[in-house]
């Protein structure tokens, strides 16, 4: 251990020391202009762009380049005099920054950030709009603009990532990261209280610019969850002035909302404001069939009947910024709001032990959560002389409220109510993050980072049982059934990377350690469960230019998956009438090696991308099924063993005409899991059983886009996922498809967008489980078409930047002093 420590630290002081050679600045033989390009709206660097440069008195091209990788150029060896530049690169308007001086004063101008806006071109007698390529690659990333995904306008980030690389969503809106559940969310780089799943349904499309896809993550993001990141960036408007944006959306089965954002910005105070309203529902019918085998007597529990689920929600948010000189800049974000969600079933159930007569009796399950949330941040950004060199401190706070959770079952024969049973759960929770990053850019390829992030975590649940009095017609509280838990977790963590580049060779190395300090007391228990530990990620990040708009990329990570809070409770909780849950407060945390090696390639506005994945998974924590009374499931984890990941992911963007845009994804991959786990049989003895399995899955995604004149587009989207097998069970294929028609008005300042989800009516979701004496199948199918209609507004939307102006689609700016 003491060797390792000590290699490590020899690594990282190597690193430094490269790092923080002084960057050799190059003899000035004449004037020097430079800056970088970036996608207006994406904030992202734009490479291969051209750049040329005028004199301002006669127009005679001076001289040229093109943008690197980050998106800078440097034109150097001017002769005193006033000049204006150009950029320009396919999709985007051109823009020109005018009136630059040359002097003996002034000999370097460094033009800081040059915007590129898409563009418009006219076509015969159709106008048409020039879009960007859907999916941006970075060296650690992938961006996507949410703008191009209309068949999502009037829905929440679950519905923007049914059209994502890499991300797959199913009927229910449960969302995965090439297969796995467990992926970290962030909000413009940010965690949340909540888990990941709310935080994408509580989320409207219309705030959302872009969602990066960070399946390999660097050192300097947090390492937890085992597929990745997905990091929802929300809109910031930069105008002056008021601007802003009103969306209502109207549609079938209950599914209506509304939100508002507006901006105003005055100098060196910024504002922002936002509310947000929603009700998503869908309704379908359900039927399931369970065998669980006791004491060599099998059960049968069939049921059939409606289900109908809910989720409600509303918020604000609210912050300011203030630029407190050039140099300085402190910034305050608040949000408040609420989730409530609920699950109704209406059933019919037929029970019997074998050669038995079914008892036959009507079922209502009904399952409530109500929650609200504060998120709060206060970040301070110190910028040093030199772009990109700055020192940026946050510290956020998240805290929900009690999250009241209850299950209620009852059961009615032709005489009325003849059982029933109350779970309900209760508690807050609290999350304190604080973070300090430092970035020293060594050139113009070169930075050196390194910072610190801590997470402080606590949270309480006290669940209750109750069962059904014949005799009173009440409901009795059941102790042995009901327990109280107090959760505390700190992991402090410090990181460092190192971004170079040799050639057309870029590379980023990272490292990072944690500790992480854990305590779980639970009522009736004199143990309390502690952890106290170190963990090493290590990160490598590879990019390679082959020339004109092609590049190879590689990476690998380490990453973590801790148990969760209630993975770790040792007692039985009653989750409905027929399943209870038990946790293992023994459990490890997972470990995993993830490799990535990519390819793209860019013709124009199109693009292919190719990236091969490989992961394997140490400690693997599964949730095992076993039965645990007549017709009752018991869900219980263990760490089984190991499992591995081999797939490969491609993207193909094509532009067929100018009136006719088609993106193709394609997923394949193979899963492999080897483990087993001790369990006990229904005589009590130990037993241990085989956890393994494989599999080959695949997925297929192609949406449609038809641009019918300037202000009119059709999109199809169509999604298909293949069965897939698990160690207790498979889950069969299923077919998605949505269409959506947009139409603009008033200067695009007005949109309205017409959708139907589910178009061809194959919305379902069938499961399957088995093992030593029990088989469970379960089905779902949706109402379906869904309809939506949602109308956007946008407040000063278009209008433009202090000294910029446009001229036949030229974006002119004046340099200032």
């Amino acid at each position: 251990m003491n060797r390792l420590l000590l290699l490590l630290s020899f690594v990282c002081l190597t690193m430094f020391s490269k790092a923080v050679e002084p960057a050799v600045k190059p003899e000035i033989q004449g004037g020097i202009i430079k800056g970088v390009v970036k996608d207006q709206a994406l904030e992202t660097p734009v490479e291969y762009a051209t750049v040329s440069i005028y004199s301002m008195i006669d127009s005679t091209l001076i001289d040229g380049t093109i943008t690197d990788a980050n998106g800078a150029f440097f034109l150097k060896k001017l002769k005193p005099g006033n000049y204006f530049v150009e950029v320009s690169f396919i999709g985007y308007n051109k823009a020109v920054v005018r009136n630059i001086p040359i002097n003996k004063k002034r000999k370097e101008i460094d033009l800081k950030t040059v915007s590129l806006r898409q563009s418009t071109e006219a076509l015969d007698e159709v106008t048409v709009t020039t879009e960007r390529i859907p999916v941006q690659y970075q060296i650690d990333k992938k961006v996507i603009p949410v703008s191009r995904q209309i068949t999502a306008a009037s829905g929440n980030a679950v519905d923007v990532l049914e059209n994502v690389p890499s991300v797959s969503v199913d009927i229910e809106g449960n969302v995965s990261l090439r297969g796995s559940s467990n992926f970290t969310v962030l909000v413009d780089g940010k965690p949340s209280i909540l888990d990941a799943a709310d935080i994408l349904e509580q989320m409207p499309a219309s705030m959302i610019e872009n969602i990066e896809i960070i399946t390999n993550p660097s050192a300097k993001y947090d390492p937890e969850g085992t597929a990745g990141i997905i990091n929802v960036i929300t809109k910031k408007n930069k105008d002056s002035g008021i601007t802003g944006v009103v969306n209502v959306n109207v549609g079938s089965h209950e599914n209506n909302s509304a939100d508002f954002l507006v901006n105003y910005r005055k100098k060196k105070w910024n504002f922002n404001f936002g509310l947000d309203y929603s009700r998503r529902g869908f309704e379908g019918s359900s039927e399931s069939e369970n065998r669980t085998e006791v004491q060599g007597i099998t059960n049968y529990l069939l049921s059939s009947g409606d289900t109908e689920r809910h989720r409600d929600g509303y918020g604000f948010k609210t912050g300011v910024d203030y630029d407190i000189n050039e140099k300085n800049q402190l910034s305050f974000a608040f949000r408040y709001g609420t989730r409530d969600m609920e699950r109704k079933s209406f059933l019919d159930y037929s029970e019997y032990a074998e050669g038995e007569t079914p008892a036959l009796y009507d079922s209502r399950d009904l399952w409530t959560r109500e929650m609200d949330f504060i998120n709060s941040s206060l970040a301070y950004t110190k910028k040093f002389k030199g772009k990109g060199h700055q020192w940026f401190t946050q510290v956020s706070i998240s805290r929900r409220g009690n999250g009241d959770e209850e299950s209620l079952n009852a059961r009615f024969d032709a005489n009325g109510q003849v059982s029933g049973q109350r779970s309900t759960e209760d508690g807050p929770g609290q999350r304190i993050e604080i973070r300090s990053d430092y970035t020293l850019p060594l050139g113009n390829d070169r930075k050196f980072e390194f910072g610190y992030q801590g997470q402080i975590r606590s949270s309480e649940a006290d669940t209750k049982r109750f069962e059904y009095n014949t005799a009173t017609g009440g409901y009795d509280f059941q102790p042995e059934y009901s327990n109280e838990v107090e959760y505390d977790r700190s992991v402090h963590g410090l990181y460092t990377t190192f971004a170079d580049k040799m050639g057309i060779l870029g590379y980023q190395l990272g490292f990072r350690t944690e500790f992480t300090d854990r305590e779980v007391d639970y009522s009736g228990e004199l143990e309390k469960f502690k952890i106290q530990q170190w963990d090493f990620f290590p990160t490598i990040h590879a990019q390679l230019d082959l020339g004109s708009r092609n590049q190879l990329m590689a990476s690998y990570a380490r990453r973590i998956d801790r148990p969760r809070g209630y993975y770790l409770e040792p007692f039985i909780t009653w989750t409905d009438a027929y399943n209870v849950r038990q946790g293992n407060p023994d459990l490890d945390p997972e470990y995993i090696d993830s490799y990535e090696l990519g390819f793209m390639k860019r013709f124009g506005d199109q693009s292919v991308s190719i990236e091969s994945y490989y992961k394997v998974t140490h400690n693997k924590v599964e949730r095992i099924r076993t039965p645990y009374q007549e017709n009752v499931m018991l869900s219980s984890v263990a760490n089984v063993g190991k499992d591995y990941s081999f797939g490969i992911e491609a993207t193909l963007n094509l532009t067929f005409a100018k009136w006719f845009k088609n993106d193709l994804i394609g997923n394949v991959y193979h899963y492999k899991e080897e483990g087993s786990f001790e369990t006990k049989n229904a005589f009590g003895e130990s037993i241990v059983q085989d956890f393994s399995t494989e599999s080959f899955n695949w997925s297929l995604r192609n949406n449609s886009t038809f641009i019918l004149d300037k202000r009119t587009r059709l999109q199809m989207n169509i999604n298909y996922q293949s069965p897939t097998d698990w160690a207790q069970g498979k889950r069969a294929g299923f077919l998605t498809s949505s269409l959506a028609l947009r139409r603009d008005f008033f200067n695009r300042k007005l949109s309205a967008t017409f959708q139907v989800r589910d178009v061809l009516g194959t919305f379902k979701h069938e499961t399957e489980y088995m093992g030593e004496g029990f088989y469970n199948f379960n089905k779902f199918e949706m109402n379906s078409p869904v309809f939506r209609l949602n109308l956007s507004y946008k407040i000063n939307n278009y209008k433009q930047n202090r000294g910029r102006r446009s001229e036949n689609g030229v974006d002119v700016e004046d340099f200032e002093m």
